[in-house]
C-alpha cells in the first residue's frame, strides 16, 4: 500500500510542480488550489464510483457501454462542477484562460491520483504495465479533459454577453466527454489503438500548453501596459517596473533576497511582485469595464505596495535589474 501511495503521489507532485511553474505572474490562492485538487481526488472519484456502479444496473446498460461512454458522462461533469464553482463564486480569482488551465488541470491531477491508486490496488499483478500506461503515457489525460472546460471559461471570462458562458460551458463539456470516450475506445483496441489514443491526447496536451503560453504572454502585456503609468505616479520606480514584468528577473530578484537576506526578505519581495501583478490585473479589469472585479481594492493595494517599498529590504531588491 505504501508503494502504491508513492507511485501515485510522487508523479502527481511533479505534474503539479509544472503547473506551479507555468503560472508565473499571478499565483492562485493556495486555499482554492487545494480545494479544487481535493475535489478531484476525493468527492469526484467517490461519486463517480457509486454512479458508475448504479447507473448500468438501473438502466440495464451493457458492460461495453459502461467502459466506454459511462465514465466520460459521469466523471467529466463532476470534475467540471468545481471549475464552475470557482468561475461563479470566485470570479475575481479567475483572471482568464491561464487560470482555467491551472484550476482544471489540478482537478484532473487529483482525480488521476486517486483513480490510479485504486487501479494499482485492484490490479496489483499488472502493476508495471499499469504504471507505464496510466502514469507515463496517459498521465495528463484527466488534466487535459478538464482543462478544455477551463480554457473555455477563461475565454468567456470578460465577455459581457452573459449568455455566451451558458452556451460555451456545455459545448466544452461535450468536447471533454468526447476526448475521454475516444481514449476509452481506442485504448481498448490492440497496439495501434493505444498509439492512436496517445497521439490524440498528447496533441491535445500540446495545444493546451501552447494556449497557456499565449495566455502567459497576454498577462505579461497587462503588467507592462497597466504599470507603466505607476512610474509617473510615483508608486514604483523604473527598476521595480523592469523586474516585475519579467518572470526571469522576478525569479532572480527573489532568489537574491532569499540567499542574501533570508526567508523574511524573500517573502516580502515575492509579496511585492504579487501585489503589483494584482494591481495590473485589477486596472485592466477596470479599463474594460469588468462587472466582477473589485474596484474598492485599488486604494488598499497601492497603500500596501507603498508600505512594502518603504522597507529597506524592498528598496535594496528593487535595484537588481539585468
Amino acid at each position: 500500500m505504501v508503494l502504491i501511495l508513492l507511485l501515485t503521489s510522487l508523479p502527481t507532485l511533479l505534474y503539479v510542480g509544472l503547473l506551479w511553474w507555468l503560472d508565473r505572474y499571478e499565483k492562485e490562492p493556495l486555499p482554492l488550489l487545494v480545494a479544487v485538487f481535493v475535489w478531484g481526488a476525493v468527492p469526484a472519484v467517490a461519486i463517480s464510483l457509486v454512479a458508475e456502479q448504479d447507473i448500468p444496473t438501473t438502466l440495464g446498460m451493457g458492460q461495453g457501454s459502461n467502459s466506454i461512454w459511462l465514465a466520460p458522462l459521469v466523471e467529466e461533469p463532476l470534475k467540471a462542477l468545481a471549475l464552475l464553482g470557482i468561475f461563479i463564486f470566485f470570479r475575481y480569482e479567475f483572471d482568464g484562460i491561464l487560470d482555467g488551465i491551472i484550476y482544471g488541470s489540478l482537478i484532473g491531477f487529483g482525480f488521476s491520483m486517486t483513480e490510479n491508486a485504486l487501479y494499482f490496488y485492484r490490479e496489483g499483478s499488472a502493476l508495471s504495465s499499469l504504471l507505464w500506461l496510466r502514469i507515463v503515457l496517459f498521465g495528463f489525460n484527466h488534466a487535459f479533459f478538464t482543462s478544455i472546460v477551463g480554457v473555455t471559461l477563461g475565454m468567456v471570462r470578460y465577455n459581457k454577453r452573459s449568455w455566451s458562458g451558458w452556451l460555451a460551458f456545455p459545448g466544452a463539456l461535450l468536447l471533454a466527454m468526447f476526448f475521454h470516450a475516444l481514449h476509452n475506445e481506442a485504448s481498448g483496441l490492440p497496439f495501434p489503438g493505444v498509439l492512436l489514443s496517445w497521439i490524440v491526447n498528447s496533441g491535445g496536451v500540446l495545444v493546451v500548453v501552447l494556449v497557456a503560453m499565449i495566455a502567459w504572454r497576454r498577462e505579461q502585456y497587462w503588467i507592462e501596459h497597466e504599470l507603466v503609468e505607476e512610474i509617473s505616479n510615483g508608486l514604483i520606480d523604473s527598476s521595480t517596473y523592469a523586474i516585475v514584468h519579467s518572470s526571469r528577473r522576478r525569479l532572480r530578484t527573489q532568489w537574491q533576497a532569499l540567499t542574501r537576506q533570508g526567508w523574511s526578505a524573500y517573502r516580502q519581495t515575492r509579496e511585492l511582485h504579487h501585489l503589483l501583478t494584482e494591481l495590473a490585473f485589477l486596472k485592466y479589469q477596470l479599463h474594460i469595464g469588468d462587472d466582477h472585479c473589485r474596484p474598492h481594492d485599488l486604494l488598499p493595494l497601492r497603500q500596501h505596495i507603498l508600505q512594502l517599498q518603504q522597507n529597506p529590504t524592498a528598496q535594496s531588491q528593487s535595484s537588481v535589474v539585468s
